[in-house]
Order: structure tokens, then C-alpha cells, then sequence
């Protein structure tokens, strides 16, 4: 059995190790889509230590949070994950003119998913979006909350009593052509998504602390366990001043 890398591998400049991604379509039924993540060693991605809070990523890792942004075509972020983190999904102007050289608008399109549309819409995510958000509820959702957020975004629906993500996948896909789709969490989307077989990558920081604390999260949390086990193989290992950056690729 040949091992990829034996050894995590130093870069010269962090910042580029993810610019020549060559990403597919995905199937004709939903966007191709990655996952990315950072946590802490312990495996948390939130930090609720009372009043002490700091960012679990370096800036190296917010530097490819938007530099991963590039070659897709909407950012998906989960109604928690906008409470907690409402700057919007821009991509560097460098890479926004490499984009439209492609093709593609300047920006990815904002997308959040939620059951409830109970959204923070004064929030940096909507006031500042570089693009008009698209906002992805169930019907049942209460109509008084969709009605506030078409007042800043667009809403579609993607289930009745609950949001299908294939159903959410299968309408950005076909409605809104996109092809590929970053998701940026939070975990209990992450575990929607892998639960429904619909993630191809995963790229997971790995941020040299330890957090501890019980009541925080980690990556992929669900009411279940995933039946089965989601199996993934490594597809690059780089390290910069003790930080680590994996790419995976979900198996069938």
C-alpha cells in the first residue's frame, strides 16, 4: 500500500495551496460541494468559554476560508453559523477578477438553509452581502419570518414540514445553476448533508489548541449516528507554524 504523504508537507506561501483546485460539475442533480471546517486538536469548533472568546483558525485560515470561496458558485452557511460568524462569503478582489475571467460574477452567491428563518437580517451577512442572499426555507416555516426575509433576500423552498437537503441541492442546482457549492457549517448541516450522501470534499484546518470544554461543538453533530460511517481518503496534508490543512475526499 503506497501512502500519499507519509509527512504533512511546509509551503512557501500557505495562502496558494488550494488556487489551482480543478473542481467538477457534480452531478446533474445537484451541485458538486465541499465542506470547510477548522477546529481546535480536541475536535471543537466553537468556543463557549463564558466571556472568553478568540478565533479557534489563524489568519492563514481565514485567508483560505476566502481564498476556497473562489471557484464556486454560491456559499452555503447554516442559520447558526450566521448568528455566529454574520461577515459575509467574499472572495479577495484578486480572485474576484480571476472569476469573472472565467466567467462567473465577481462574488459566490450567499445561501442559507433554515427550518425556521428566525435570522439575525440586520447582521454584516445581509446588510454587506456582495450579492443579493438566497435564503432556503420548508413551507411550513411561520409566514411572518418569511415575509421579513424577503425583505433582504431571496427565499425558495426546499421540503414542507422540514428542509430535504437533496430537495435544497436539486433546486440550487436547478434553478439557480449552481454547479459547485462551498458549505462553511455549521455541524449540524454538516451532518445533514453527509447523512443525505451529498458532500464529494471535506477541508478541515486543524488549529494547534486544545479547547476541552464539553458543551462545545464539534465538526458533525446529529440526532443520530451516521449508518454507516462516513469513509473518507486524504488527498493533501500541508502544514504551516503548527497549523494543519487536510483535504478529503468522501467515499461512496
Amino acid at each position: 500500500m503506497q501512502q500519499l504523504f507519509p509527512e504533512a508537507r511546509p509551503w512557501p506561501d500557505p495562502l496558494t495551496i488550494y488556487d489551482d483546485l480543478d473542481l467538477p460539475a457534480g452531478p446533474p442533480h445537484r451541485p458538486y460541494v465541499l465542506v470547510n471546517m477548522v477546529s481546535t486538536v480536541d475536535g471543537k469548533v466553537t468556543m463557549g468559554r463564558g466571556a472568553v472568546q478568540e478565533p479557534i483558525g489563524s489568519k492563514v485560515d481565514h485567508g483560505l476560508m476566502a481564498r476556497l470561496r473562489a471557484p464556486v458558485d454560491a456559499v452555503l452557511r447554516g442559520a447558526g453559523t450566521v448568528r455566529a460568524y454574520d461577515v459575509p462569503p467574499r472572495v479577495p478582489a484578486e480572485y474576484a477578477e480571476r472569476r469573472q475571467a472565467r466567467g462567473l460574477p465577481p462574488q459566490p452567491l450567499p445561501v442559507v438553509i433554515t427550518g425556521s428563518c428566525d435570522l439575525p437580517l440586520d447582521a454584516r451577512f445581509f446588510r454587506e452581502a456582495p450579492r443579493r442572499p438566497l435564503v432556503l426555507t420548508r413551507r411550513a416555516a411561520p409566514a411572518d419570518k418569511v415575509e421579513a426575509v424577503r425583505q433582504v433576500a431571496d427565499v425558495a423552498f426546499a421540503g414542507e414540514e422540514q428542509v430535504e437537503m437533496r430537495a435544497a441541492l436539486a433546486l440550487l442546482r436547478e434553478r439557480y445553476g449552481i454547479q459547485r457549492l462551498l458549505s462553511e457549517g455549521g455541524p449540524t448541516v454538516n451532518f445533514a448533508m453527509l447523512e443525505a450522501g451529498v458532500v464529494d470534499e471535506l477541508f478541515w484546518t486543524v488549529a494547534p489548541k486544545i479547547a476541552g470544554y464539553a458543551e462545545d461543538k464539534t465538526m458533525v453533530m446529529g440526532p443520530r449516528a451516521l449508518d454507516p460511517l462516513v469513509r473518507l481518503s486524504l488527498a493533501s496534508a500541508f502544514f504551516h507554524e503548527g497549523e494543519l490543512y487536510l483535504r478529503y475526499h468522501v467515499l461512496d
